[in-house]
């Protein structure tokens, strides 16, 4: 069963989130010749202060 997490800032649309878990989910199908139902898209958002690269808060 693959898990897919994404991790993203907060502010998306549920219909942006639904397309992408979407067009992850067919990616994932035809990768790996799975079916739909063993597909699990996981979305966690964090506000911007949460975030940091190279030390610094994005």
């Amino acid at each position: 069963m693959p898990i897919v997490t994404v991790a993203m800032f907060s502010g998306r649309t549920q219909t942006e989130k639904d397309r992408l878990a979407e067009a992850i989910t067919e990616d994932i199908i035809k990768i790996l010749k799975v079916e739909k139902k063993e597909v699990i898209v996981v979305i966690q958002e964090e506000p911007r202060g949460n975030w940091y690269a190279s030390g610094i808060r994005v």
